[in-house]
């Protein structure tokens, strides 16, 4: 475990962190918005393999493929989530979730194996957790409950729809570079899937076609997200990558124009420091 393993564990934090500002900007509907997405996702993966060729067998292909459902459901849960309560919002919780579920998937795989290092990884989780709540506090105006609760249920399943996808590569210890591409198939094909079925609609369209930004910005992360952690191990590279948190509240109000009062800015600011600290005790967790 050196430092280029840790530069690019950071890599995603970014990535991720500005991908929902980005397609917001954009617009369109969450599932032109997750199209988009993997569009962007297959043109850099179609790119990647041309000039890399990594090894790709049948089990590795399905199991990717597979991969790339579970991040359909979890991206359209995601976009979906943002329009009832915004960047700023949404994506603590969204995110924060992802590294409390990640992290006890990565301990029931074997990681945090030592006293030392779960009693610091449970400490981070509960810092984690606190951090959410501060960062996506909301003063609740009338008539917002209802949206609030909608958008609450929505990134449920959108947690558990990411944690799918990065899990199923861990467990069965798929390289991340023979991944991308069948990954990025499936989650054309898990977006087309949930168009035809709940939409009623075909998802490729010209607006899905201007969100290919965004994939481009997310295939980066993603590939940066897979070789880590095969690196640093699920439990800890995982939540490393969702201090995109940051990111994402400070584009939502800065850049997207989302309104917080000065209550809601201080708790931001004090959960965005308590998760920080949390992933610092990720971090000591992975040493120890």
């Amino acid at each position: 475990m050196n430092a280029t393993d840790w530069l690019i564990a950071f890599i995603p934090i970014f990535s991720f962190g500005i991908l929902p500002v980005v397609a917001t900007r954009i617009e369109g509907k969450p599932i032109e918005q997750s199209m988009g997405v993997a569009l962007g996702s297959v043109i850099f993966a179609l790119i990647f393999f041309f000039f890399r060729r990594p090894e790709l067998d049948a089990s590795i292909f399905i199991i990717s493929f597979l991969s790339g459902l579970c991040w359909a459901v979890g991206s359209l849960g995601q976009f979906a989530a943002i329009r009832y309560l915004g960047v700023s919002k949404s994506i603590p919780i969204l995110n924060g979730g992802q590294i409390v579920t990640t992290s006890l998937l990565g301990i029931l795989l074997g990681e945090w194996a030592t006293t030392t290092s779960r009693a610091y990884g449970f400490a981070a989780l509960i810092l984690i957790i606190g951090g959410i709540v501060l960062t996506s506090y909301k003063e609740e105006k009338a008539g917002e409950k209802t949206e609030w609760r909608k958008g609450l249920l929505i990134n449920l399943m959108a947690i558990l729809g990411y944690t799918a996808y990065i899990g199923i590569l861990k467990y069965f210890q798929i390289d991340g570079w023979s991944t991308i591409l069948p990954q990025s198939f499936g989650q054309v094909a898990g977006v087309v899937l949930i168009g035809l079925l709940f939409y009623k609609s075909f998802p490729m369209t010209r607006m899905a076609g201007k969100n290919s930004i965004g994939g481009l910005i997310w295939a980066v992360g993603n590939i940066a997200l897979l070789i880590s952690q095969l690196k640093l191990g699920l439990a800890v590279a995982y939540p490393v990558s969702q201090a995109a948190i940051v990111v994402a509240v400070l584009g939502g109000v800065f850049i997207n124009k989302e309104h917080k009062n000065r209550k809601e800015w201080m708790a931001a600011v004090a959960g965005m420091a308590v998760i920080m600290a949390g992933l610092y005790l990720i971090y000591l967790s992975s040493v120890c």
